[in-house]
């Protein structure tokens, strides 16, 4: 489990501004140039800037380099009339100036970046083929953002790893194992993913030494270990194809243990087990308790054997969402929200909560336990640190309606305990309309501002933002 670098103050920062209308006055200074971080914006003393000047922008990803410098992936719409989102990895200084900017190519979603100890970047993109396909490709990027070299991802699974699980409605309401056969491969080789841009996280990498660790939601859930090159190492499927709303989620999380052993965890539900269990020839257990679970698999460093265990967040209303993992030998702690009974309202029956599991993997024991900070408290990013606490970043004290609709708009978060459970952090950000902290490492953290009610049908435009606690 990776510690922070610095151990954030039991502080409060309120963030002053308009609710519901936007104002351009209460930016904070940015956009394209290479203005600094400055003190005080929404009369906070948080150090922010605006990122970039698109008709909508949000900062997706952030991370920490080995010299000091911030990493973030920037996504933008230039106008109202652009269908296509435009995507660049920018580096700021500890100060906030822009050092370097490095555009992904045209019809490119860039997905995940982690940066290696010798400060050289790997980055995963979804690439549109055409109208059906589209196709992951990576690419290794230097300190300064120079490209060193890319290429697209390439498997040829062998049958075994293409077969697709499919369930059948019965009159009752149950669902039974229906057809299972083989999915077409296209001819080239190379990996295409089912890929809808957006929070949800079908690609994700992490760092292993200078090997890239990468996960992808193709050929079921698989794994596979880069070389510095880009060259395919190993590769392990960990989840068949399974037509699944809970695989569709796509919320994996990935770690790396000090053994270089891998860690991988994502919702399933009975459904999902079932096809797990028939595929992996494994019927060992049955499937019991809530109705959303978490499987957890560790692979080994070469990838050849992996343990798998089920792990729950006590009863939820949906599948959980798993926002962070760590894990070191035999333990486990995952990370993110759970969707909780909590009656305030007619058609506000339910609620978000952070969540935290801490377990073993031999065993399958564990506790855990859900955070009320205020209302609706929703997980975009969260991290352990050496000492089993817990940071989380995201979006609360928002309103969502059973049906899914948000009627009142949301202030950015970052809420913090330690393994005991006690509060260690706690900022919050409410800027003009709705903000979100959806990316933190060390103490940097970037989202997005001036947003829209979200899930409401309206056509939006946000704001970047990029700022740091110090």
């Amino acid at each position: 489990m990776t510690a922070t670098r610095r151990v954030l103050t039991c502080v409060t920062f309120l963030l002053c501004g308009c609710n519901h209308t936007s104002d351009s006055t209460n930016d904070p200074p940015g956009g394209r140039d290479d203005t600094p971080f400055a003190e005080g914006d929404w009369h906070t003393g948080v150090p922010l800037r605006r990122v970039g000047d698109a008709y909508r922008d949000e900062i997706a990803r952030v991370v920490v380099t080995p010299s000091g410098n911030v990493a973030a992936i920037r996504r933008a719409q230039q106008s109202r009339r652009d269908f296509y989102v435009s995507s660049a990895l920018e580096t700021f200084d500890p100060q906030g100036h822009r050092l370097a900017s490095a555009g992904s190519p045209p019809m490119t979603f860039l997905a995940d970046v982690v940066v290696h100890p010798s400060g050289e970047f790997t980055v995963v993109e979804v690439r549109r083929d055409g109208p059906v396909l589209q196709s992951v490709w990576l690419r290794r990027l230097g300190a300064d953002l120079h490209l060193i070299r890319e290429t697209a991802l390439r498997d040829e699974p062998p049958m075994h790893e293409r077969l697709v699980y499919e369930f059948e409605l019965q009159p009752d309401g149950t669902s039974v194992l229906g057809k299972v056969q083989p999915l077409p491969v296209p001819g080239d080789g190379i990996v295409h993913v089912d890929f809808v841009p957006g929070p949800l996280r079908h690609l994700v990498l992490a760092a292993r030494g200078e090997e890239a660790i990468l996960s992808t939601l193709g050929f079921g859930t698989k794994v596979y270990a880069l070389t510095p090159d880009l060259h395919v190492i190993w590769s392990r499927q960990v989840l068949p194809i399974v037509r699944s709303w809970t695989v569709s989620l796509g919320q994996e999380s990935l770690t790396v243990d000090g053994a270089g052993g891998i860690g991988i965890a994502f919702p399933v539900d009975g459904e999902v087990f079932q096809a797990y269990e028939q595929h992996f020839g494994r019927d060992d257990r049955a499937w019991s308790g809530p109705s959303y679970q978490t499987m957890v698999t560790r692979l080994s460093a070469d990838g050849r054997s992996a343990t798998m265990q089920l792990f729950h967040h006590g009863e939820t209303r949906a599948a959980p969402m798993v926002s962070g993992i760590a894990m070191r030998d035999d333990r486990v702690a995952l990370c993110g929200s759970v969707r909780v009974d909590r009656f305030q309202a007619t058609n506000q029956s339910m609620e978000w909560d952070l969540s935290w599991v801490r377990g073993t993997l031999s065993s399958g024991t564990a506790e855990s336990g859900a955070i009320d900070v205020k209302r609706n408290d929703y997980t975009l990013d969260c991290k352990f640190d050496a000492n089993d606490g817990v940071l989380f970043s995201g979006v609360n004290d928002f309103v969502q309606q059973d049906t899914g609709m948000w009627v009142e708009l949301g202030q950015g978060f970052l809420y913090g305990i330690d393994a005991m459970g006690r509060e260690t952090a706690r900022l919050s950000l409410r800027g003009p309309r709705h903000t979100e902290i959806r990316s933190f490492d060390h103490e940097f953290f970037g989202g997005t501002f001036d947003g829209p009610l979200p899930a409401s049908g309206v056509e939006y435009a946000e704001k970047a933002m990029l700022g740091t606690w110090r």
